[in-house]
């Protein structure tokens, strides 16, 4: 039976971060642990500007430095 890398990567990376919003190494984080395989919409509270929205994979998506982030969270699901 073949498995995937890219499934054990997330899922790798998944374990590295909890769920949600996390600032680490930096750098602020988004863990969307889902078991579905579902992409969803995160809104992202950003200092110094403009509030954003970004459509994410399941695990673990870098958002950028933890200096220019407040927090991020789950929105809706994305229809792409």
């Amino acid at each position: 039976m073949f498995v995937g890398t890219g499934s054990i990567a997330n899922a790798a990376m998944a374990a590295d971060k909890p769920c949600g919003y996390s600032e680490s190494e930096g750098s602020a984080w988004y863990n969307h642990c889902t078991s579905d395989g579902s992409k969803i919409w995160i809104k992202i509270d950003v200092v110094a500007g403009l509030d954003s929205e970004r459509c994410v994979n399941p695990g673990t998506t870098k958002l950028g430095p933890a200096w220019s982030t407040r927090g991020a969270w789950y929105d809706r699901l994305c229809n792409r």
